[in-house]
């Protein structure tokens, strides 16, 4: 049960009696343990407005609880269902549920739980903060839950939004690694598995090992707390294999109270755009020199930046692009940087923002690049070509379609002709001309046809000079 007091919550239910301050609330992993995904989520939200007018006097966590809490409208979250399996001793199956409340792990098998189709719950919070709570070995199922949580927070550039777990494939592991200790009463095991840690103890009175489990994410988010599961040994053990440290945060005791805190979440949560803080009521309470301002924005473009190189959703990735456009950013730059790397869902979208707004013509020459993948789905050579449709003056467009009229990939050769038959439809009544287009034939380009030859020169003439 839940009982809000002036300062906080009061909890009380088996096991648990317990009064959470608001800033304890923000601070702490799991909070409301015990009581239903829906009604923390609720309690915790209830005290927001109170956490807010405190927001100066929080720690560097609790701040960015609080904007994740602020941000984050649930309803945008779509339920989706993943299953995978981890392999011990034995294989194991697991369901994951993500919908509006938070994240639903169905030990399917029994590998965590006593009774088989065991569910534990965990916050979106936690979530993103923290790493999964139960065992989630694939990459890119993680990646799916994070972005679905991402999608759902009102302002790109909120300071949670850059403050996730740390996304790696997990290294490949040879065979478990396992440490004992036993003081004869009770013995502890901890073991270092391909898909995360697993901690089991038991005592001379009950033989079988009560087994819980820690995410590689969650260790490494935490450091400062394992010294309470894990010695020095095997700390270091663990940290080799991952071949990372874990975050050296300061306990939240250490930490000093940003300058002026108020004013620059304003800034921040408002994307660095002055009107909204006073279009909404904030300007009263908005003290901020240009110095400070400059500073916060130089921050926030370099968080936006980074939410380029992680997105994927083309709707978001337009809002960052205008956010870094009002804050003065080389939006093309940056755009073109992401693409180099991106996935292929995340440079379409990169690259149509690119040559619709920003760059054009290399917004065009990236998009090219996607036909790398032409091998593998022709999806993305049908994709590449039917952009050009509606490219007419971009003169990058203009030299691939040349090319692939005077090249030696039959394929290509017409898809360029398809390329020129639109650029007619959409308007360019030279490319309407059907003996024109009926002379571009492959047939007649391979046997070097005098008429071949004659229509690819009023073509390219066509092209180059409008």
């Amino acid at each position: 049960m839940l009982n809000f007091t002036e300062n906080g919550i009061h909890q009380t239910c088996p096991g648990i009696d317990k009064v959470w301050g608001i800033a304890e609330l923000l601070e702490m992993y799991n909070p409301l343990s015990g009581e239903p995904l829906q009604e923390r989520n609720a309690a915790i939200r209830q005290l927001l407005p109170q956490a807010g007018e405190l927001f100066g006097e929080l720690s560097e966590a609790a701040r960015l609880h609080y904007d994740f809490w602020k941000q984050l409208v649930p309803k945008r979250i779509e339920m989706q269902q993943f299953s995978y399996s981890t392999t011990a001793s034995d294989t194991y199956h697991w369901e994951l549920t993500v919908n509006a409340d938070g994240l639903f792990y169905k030990d399917v098998s029994g590998q965590f739980s006593s009774t088989t189709g065991t569910v534990y719950e965990q916050l979106h919070s936690d979530f993103w903060f923290y790493g999964p709570k139960m065992p989630m070995p694939d990459l890119e199922t993680r990646k799916w839950v994070l972005a679905s949580i991402r999608n759902a927070f009102m302002q790109a550039g909120s300071p949670a939004s850059y403050a996730h777990f740390e996304l790696f494939e997990y290294p490949h592991l040879e065979s478990p690694k396992a440490w004992e200790t036993d003081d004869g009463y009770r013995q502890d095991s901890v073991t270092l598995r391909k898909f995360g840690l697993e901690l089991g103890s038991s005592n001379w009175r009950d033989m079988i090992p009560q087994l819980s489990f820690f995410s590689f994410e969650f260790f490494l988010s935490q450091p400062w707390k394992m010294g309470d599961y894990f010695s020095p040994e095997m700390q270091a053990g663990i940290e080799q294999h991952l071949s990372r440290r874990g975050n050296d945060k300061p306990t939240r005791d250490t930490l000093a109270p940003v300058p002026n805190a108020e004013s620059k979440r304003l800034f921040m949560e408002n994307g660095g755009n002055i009107h909204y803080i006073h279009r909404d009521g904030f300007g009263d309470v908005y003290e901020a020199t240009s110095s400070e301002e400059e500073a916060w924005r130089k921050e926030l473009i370099e968080k936006y930046a980074q939410r380029l190189l992680e997105e994927d959703n083309e709707t978001m990735l337009a809002h960052i692009a205008e956010s870094l456009e009002y804050n003065g950013a080389k939006v093309a730059d940056l755009l073109c940087e992401a693409a180099k790397t991106a996935l292929p869902k995340a440079k379409m979208a990169l690259t149509k923002l690119l040559y619709e707004k920003y760059d054009p013509k290399r917004g065009i020459e990236i998009h090219l690049t996607l036909l790398e993948l032409e091998e593998q789905d022709s999806y993305w050579r049908d994709y590449v070509f039917r952009i050009l449709f509606q490219q007419r003056n971009n003169p990058v467009a203009q030299r691939f379609v040349m090319q692939c009229l005077q090249g030696d990939n039959e394929v290509h050769f017409r898809k360029a002709v398809d390329v020129l038959q639109m650029w007619g439809y959409y308007g360019d009544k030279a490319f309407a001309d059907r003996e024109l287009l009926m002379a571009l034939n492959w047939q007649d380009a391979c046997a070097a046809d005098p008429n071949f030859t004659k229509a690819l020169d009023k073509v390219i003439r066509i092209t180059v000079d409008g």
